[in-house]
């Protein structure tokens, strides 16, 4: 796919339910409406300005950094402009390097942090995002009163020039926010919609990289990418589209198949209204039963479901008037509502028995929110803001508008090419690809059945053992979005030192706060998971085997 594909122009504007997209910013976490659509050709990129001469010795000094930061505002980078520089000094413990915080921004709505530190050690590392984005995941963290109070490890122990975007739009502006943005029938919303599907993403990189060279004169030495959620999503398509830009790729909580995940989100969004729809309340027992069910088949009792394949409770069980379901009226299942839980447990197929998705484990919220996440990609497939509303999903039809989803998101560069992914790793670059074991937004079990074919893939091209390349990890009972932090599982060591050292990652520690009480836990290579010695605290890591 190249970059200048562009997605197709609405045919007329809608003042419609957009608002429901809007409250999704933070996960992070039509049949064929095409015909006659006006593509948007690619703007031309501004020129960017000639990078400045190294000093004479290997690394400049500190008031040569000090001066670029501040000497960067106003120009216009690979066709992004500076706004804003900020130089912050080093700070122990938070950090012990200072850095230039440069802000950038590229018609029209996209703005980009790049932090470069002094002690720059050549590395690059760029962070997707989460929903719709709609927000920078800025590297530094302030309190209300603007001091610093905590910077990512990237930046901070890593030495890596950091970059990140806000996908295309501004959460914070309700007229440039998606995906409400996306359907306004204009050539800044298309553009807006064609950044979020991936053309931020590129900006990004070029202009981080180019950031990167203005101070030192030169480019990064080694690069890596790293997101959760729609940051998964990002995180596959830099791989599928500049594929030797990137030495590394961290890709969590996706499912490397956008179309397969949209029409199981619209499938449950169409029952919505109906006697088979779940109530928060129901899908919030139905997952307390299993856990209480499951929690101990990793030999420890500990409010998480640590080994989700071996988890066959029944929902049937639920069932208002079984010996086993609630005698609250509110909370027990009718046999209907059995049926859509089942569903979301089990594999979504055409009518000719293709998989389009592989059923979820159990996870605390199944259900709940899809229609609006499945209604955004659905407009990113046809271009018909018709499917922000109920009433158009209330009339999805998996066997047909699967193909338009399937075409429509690759047509718009929204979704992936397996085949591309599998270049990649087969090239010897290296991919961690990860998920959550209870995550109810976006199927683990889909997720490793699409890794699993780009593997096979990637044997096919002559890679031997796609394990010398690329590995699947799951991080256990986690809900959407756990284990994404740094803090919390250290994507970025393990990415470094496979990529530079040649050590392939085969645990991670997930840390973590459960109820007051702080745990650790394995997060072991799938699909093997954490199994409790026995004996020893089970808040520590320490005490599991991964079996």
């Amino acid at each position: 796919m190249q970059d200048e594909k562009r997605l197709p122009h609405t045919l007329a504007r809608h003042g419609l339910l957009l608002a429901l997209g809007l409250a999704l910013h933070g996960c992070g976490g039509g049949g064929g409406g095409g015909a006659g659509f006006i593509p948007l050709p690619a703007p031309a990129p501004a020129p960017a300005p000639a990078a400045p001469p190294p000093a004479a010795s290997s690394s400049p000094s500190a008031e040569q950094l000090r001066s670029t930061c501040g000497s960067l505002k106003g120009q216009v980078i690979e066709g992004v402009t500076v706004t804003q520089t900020t130089r912050f000094e080093a700070k122990a413990p938070l950090y012990s390097s200072g850095f230039c915080q440069v802000l950038g921004t590229r018609a029209p709505f996209l703005d980009i942090e790049i932090d470069v530190p002094d002690n720059w050690s050549g590395r690059y590392w760029q962070q997707g995002g989460g929903g719709f984005d709609g927000r920078i995941a800025s590297a530094v963290t302030t309190d209300a009163g603007g001091t610093v109070t905590a910077v990512d490890p990237t930046l901070a122990l890593k030495g890596a020039v950091y970059a990140a975007s806000n996908g295309g739009n501004r959460a914070n502006v309700p007229a440039q926010a998606a995906p409400a943005v996306w359907a306004n029938g204009t050539a800044d919303g298309q553009q807006s919609a064609t950044d979020y599907a991936y053309a931020a993403l590129g900006t990004t990189m070029h202009f981080g990289k180019a950031v990167a060279k203005a101070f030192f004169g030169s480019l990064p030495k080694r690069s890596y990418f790293n997101g959760c959620s729609n940051g998964g999503r990002n995180a596959y398509i830099v791989a599928q589209r500049w594929p030797q830009e990137f030495d590394g790729i961290v890709s969590g909580c996706e499912t490397m198949d956008m179309a397969g995940q949209t029409s199981a989100w619209l499938r449950a969004a169409s029952l919505t209204g109906t006697p088979a729809a779940l109530s928060p309340a129901q899908t919030g027992a139905a997952y307390a039963a299993a856990l209480s069910a499951c929690d101990s088949l990793d030999g420890a009792s500990d409010n998480l479901i640590g080994n989700p394949q071996a988890c066959t409770f029944d929902p049937a069980v639920l069932q208002c008037g079984m010996a086993g379901a609630s005698t609250d009226p509110s909370i027990c299942l009718s046999a209907a509502q059995v049926g859509t839980l089942k569903s979301f447990l089990s594999d979504l197929k055409l009518s000719n028995g293709s998989t389009v998705l592989s059923g979820y484990s159990w996870g605390n919220g199944l259900g709940l929110g899809w229609g609006g996440l499945g209604g955004g990609f659905a407009f990113l497939a046809s271009g018909d803001a018709a499917w922000f509303t109920p009433a158009r999903q209330s009339g999805f039809v998996l066997d047909t508008d699967f193909y338009m989803l399937s075409s429509g998101l690759a047509r718009a560069g929204a979704d992936h090419d397996k085949v591309a992914i599998a270049s990649f790793v087969a090239s010897g670059k290296k991919l961690i690809s990860w998920h959550d074991g209870s995550d109810a937004l976006l199927s683990p079990n889909d997720h490793y059945r699409n890794w699993t074919t780009m593997t096979g893939i990637a044997k096919s091209m002559g890679l031997a053992d796609p394990d010398t390349a690329t590995r699947f990890f799951i991080v256990p009972g986690g809900g959407h979005g756990a284990g994404a932090s740094l803090q919390e599982v250290d994507w970025a060591s393990a990415i470094m030192g496979w990529v530079e050292d040649g050590n392939a990652p085969t645990r991670m520690t997930y840390s973590f706060t459960s109820g007051g009480t702080a745990r650790s836990m394995p997060v072991c290579q799938y699909p093997r998971y954490p199994k409790y010695n026995g004996s020893g605290d089970a808040n520590a890591a320490a005490n599991y085997t991964c079996t």
